[in-house]
């Protein structure tokens, strides 16, 4: 079941990058390339106590108009952190490592040298998770495991450009993140919502 669900994912997205980039090529004004380090920051419920983590993102964008850019992104983000499995004896730590492939679509509004921009996309965020599983009383050896998980998100934010040049910007950027569950072999299954702060870092040609 799992992966006929992940395959049917994939087909969408590739359907998806593929309708976008007929428009693209046919109005883009310029390209740009940016790097975008920063951090993740977990506000889901089921990610309790979970730690904030690493997140690093590259895209590859296309100014449509002045007011309009469109981004094609690939990132990863990390966070880890305990679970209460069952009962109150038992629980999982899971070390979630997240890649994700994304559409993004910006409103930009420009003055002088910066540029204010509201953004709104989504994409398909591959989780993986190994976790530990300690049992304690009823369970006298740590159980080990490594799964998988493919799921939607979306999310909207804003940010700001500075342009140092006519080829070379910086700025800051925040979204907010929401995804459908992820499970992992029945035994627990949660929500990657969270906050994503990134510094930019970027290029035009």
């Amino acid at each position: 079941m799992k992966s006929s669900s992940v395959a049917v994912k994939i087909f969408f997205t590739v359907v998806l990058v593929l309708v976008f980039l007929a428009p693209v090529s046919l109005f883009a004004q310029g390209y740009y390339v940016a790097f975008k380090p920063g951090v993740y920051m977990p506000r889901s419920g089921d990610l309790d106590g979970f730690d904030n983590g690493f997140n690093g993102e590259f895209a590859l964008g296309a100014r449509l108009t002045p007011n309009i850019a469109l981004e094609g992104g690939f990132g990863f983000f990390y966070t880890g952190g305990e679970k209460t499995v069952g009962n109150s004896v038992s629980q999982t730590h899971y070390d979630l490592s997240v890649w994700d492939l994304t559409l993004t679509l910006k409103g930009i509004l420009p003055y002088k040298e910066w540029e204010f921009f509201g953004l709104a996309g989504g994409g398909i965020y591959s989780v993986s998770a190994p976790y530990n599983f300690n049992g304690y009383h009823h369970y006298p050896y740590p159980y080990y495991y490594n799964d998988y998980d493919y799921i939607w998100g979306g999310y909207l934010g804003g940010g700001v450009h500075y342009n140092i040049s006519k080829q070379f910007f910086v700025g800051v950027e925040a979204k907010y993140l929401w995804t459908e569950n992820a499970s992992f072999s029945g035994i627990d299954s949660f929500k990657l919502d969270g906050v994503i702060s990134n510094a930019v870092i970027g290029f035009k040609f």
